[in-house]
């Protein structure tokens, strides 16, 4: 298969702009560039971002229904009621739990939870378990990370006399639910300045909110009153895992939840990044999405995630071991159900490429659904184009995810064939959808057709390597590598920097591990260790002169830490670079 040439985009500010940050921020030449290109040209917005602070949060008030919630939550503990923390099995959903079920705890509620298991009960609320929930005796169920699809769910929970408060963040349909609360900041109407929280991260809202109305009301006079700061290493897990931009107030929770993580204070934290091998003092995003999150997603995927709540919240560190080790098993087997269905998967994902598909729609029989979505992300990495994979049960039913490219919207691609799903809800870049077997093929015809409609002549976008700015290796200094961790965290909305070197050469080549490159990199000011992995192929660029496109990170060894580079391209001299500049 013939890879797409990405498109190298260098962008360049004007040195006036870049000396008027230096000089009022005390930052570094490189780090004023950045910021630039970021699109933080005023001095306030800039050091805001700099420095992020969780008194700059928005009033959680602003969020429509939070009065409704706190009323009806503060009431059922009033009245001695009994209350079910209802979410989803991914990491942001048992982040979720986690956070409203221990802080309704500490406030002495009567509270319980439950996390659906994915093969038998689906996603969000399902009839059998509002019924069950009422045989309980619950009086208010609180929705997390799911809801605000479940009209019919919800209405039968008010029947048998219960009442709902949703809290979610998924895309908010025509018809809403009969709830007593919505928490959603994509309702139409809601005064909430940001869009984009994860449900963990509106969890956390409800609790700023519910203690600010006790604190009115002196309650915290009789009980200790909660530290919301003491939750932020769940508020963080969650929104780097359910990879939300990691701005606005995503950027301060990660910020300061990352330094919670790396205290190790949770019995369940600590336990599992001592099975996940996490050894480094300093946590990051990267730490999350590679080390911590695959695992308790495992659970939820290979079998029930309410193991994962119970980790997170318990206080006996021999039960955490316990518990992780089990997230171990559920991980081992999950990353060999996923090279399984990969192996199957990548034949006819390559034949509809050929064929000149725009959308790829994959679909077979007893696939395991638990990794349908990380095994749709392999194939837009490897075709860049958006993909869907449905495991089809013995009913004729296909259960399926959705994973897109920047710039194609999923979910505005299923509303156009709507009439040929069952259901599916989401976001823009990944979706979940059911659908009849007998449905598949008009369904791959009518996406393709639909995903057409909406391009120019060119086609799908091309993939594009955006750089941030042109340096010289010397500038790469101790000043630059204190400012970089100020530019973090790095994830969705806020990438790493990505700069370029041209015409540098390579020393000290190397092929490391299976088929990772190695090198030292000079140019005329300054020398630079490099790596790219599974670039052992491109070991012949570095005979010659080359331009480096890479990632500035740091890297410990031996004890010490200092900045490298990850590479991201290689261009010989002889080759045009960069396709494009954007002055900015």
């Amino acid at each position: 298969m013939k890879r797409r040439r990405k498109e190298w985009i260098v962008y360049q500010t004007r040195q006036q702009r870049e000396d008027e940050l230096v000089r009022a921020l005390d930052v570094h030449p490189l780090t004023a560039r950045i910021l630039l290109r970021r699109g933080f040209t005023d001095l306030d917005s800039a050091e805001q971002f700099l420095n992020p602070t969780l008194d700059r949060m928005h009033d959680p008030f602003l969020l429509k229904g939070m009065d409704s919630a706190v009323r009806e939550i503060l009431t059922s503990i009033d009245r001695g009621e009994r209350i079910l923390v209802y979410g989803d099995y991914d990491v942001d959903g048992v982040c979720s739990i986690s956070l409203l079920y221990q802080f309704l705890k500490q406030l002495g509620a009567r509270v319980d939870y439950y996390v659906p298991l994915r093969d038998q009960d689906g996603y969000g609320l399902n009839f059998d378990n509002v019924r069950k929930a009422s045989k309980k005796g619950y009086d208010l169920v609180v929705t997390t990370d799911c809801g605000v699809s479940n009209v019919e769910e919800i209405g039968l929970a008010n029947q048998l006399g219960m009442r709902v408060v949703v809290v979610d963040h998924h895309t908010v349909p025509e018809q809403l639910p009969p709830a007593a609360a919505i928490l959603n900041p994509l309702q139409k109407d809601c005064e909430f300045p940001f869009e984009e929280l994860a449900a963990v991260g509106v969890t956390f809202h409800l609790l700023v909110a519910l203690r600010s109305k006790l604190r009115e009301h002196g309650v915290f006079e009789q009980i200790p009153e909660p530290d919301l700061r003491e939750y932020l290493d769940l508020v963080a897990l969650g929104t780097v895992a359910d990879v939300v931009p990691l701005i606005d107030v995503n950027r301060t929770f990660v910020r300061h939840g990352l330094e919670v993580l790396a205290s190790r204070r949770r019995a369940g934290i600590s336990a599992l990044m001592e099975r996940a091998h996490v050894n480094e003092k300093r946590v990051t995003p990267e730490t999350i999405s590679f080390r911590l999150a695959p695992r308790l997603n495992a659970a939820g995927r290979m079998g029930d995630a309410s193991i994962c709540v119970e980790l997170l919240t318990t206080h006996s560190y021999g039960r955490a071991i316990e518990l992780a080790r089990r997230l171990e098993e559920f991980n081992e087997r999950r990353q060999a159900c996923e090279r399984d269905i990969l192996e199957k998967v990548l034949p006819l994902a390559e034949a509809q490429y050929e064929a000149g598909r725009k959308m790829l729609v994959v679909a077979e029989r007893k696939w395991h659904r638990g990794v349908l979505g990380i095994v749709a992300s392999r194939l837009v990495e490897r075709y860049h184009r958006p993909a869907v994979l449905v495991g089809i049960d013995e009913d004729g039913v296909g259960k399926g995810s959705v994973r897109s490219i920047n710039g194609i919207d999923v979910i505005e691609l299923l509303r156009s064939s709507s009439d040929l799903l069952e259901t599916f809800g989401g976001h823009t870049a990944a979706a979940g959808l059911s659908v009849r077997e007998t449905n598949i093929d008009d369904l791959r015809d009518r996406l393709d057709d639909a995903l057409g409609a909406t391009l120019d002549e060119k086609g799908l976008p091309r993939p594009r390597l955006q750089i941030d700015c042109e340096v010289e290796l010397s500038e790469l200094d101790v000043s630059f590598g204190r400012d970089l961790t100020r530019l973090g965290p790095f994830g969705i909305g806020n990438r790493e920097p990505v700069l370029l070197c041209r015409q540098s050469k390579a020393t000290r080549v190397r092929v490391v591990g299976k088929n990772h490159l190695k090198a030292k990199f000079r140019d005329g000011s300054g020398s630079l260790e490099g790596i790219g992995f599974s670039m052992a192929d491109d070991r012949p660029l570095l005979n010659q002169r080359v331009s480096v496109a890479f990632v500035p990170r740091f890297a410990t060894f031996r004890g010490r830490t200092r900045l490298e580079m990850h590479i991201r391209g290689l261009r010989s001299s002889g080759e045009h670079c960069p396709d494009r500049i954007e002055h900015l």
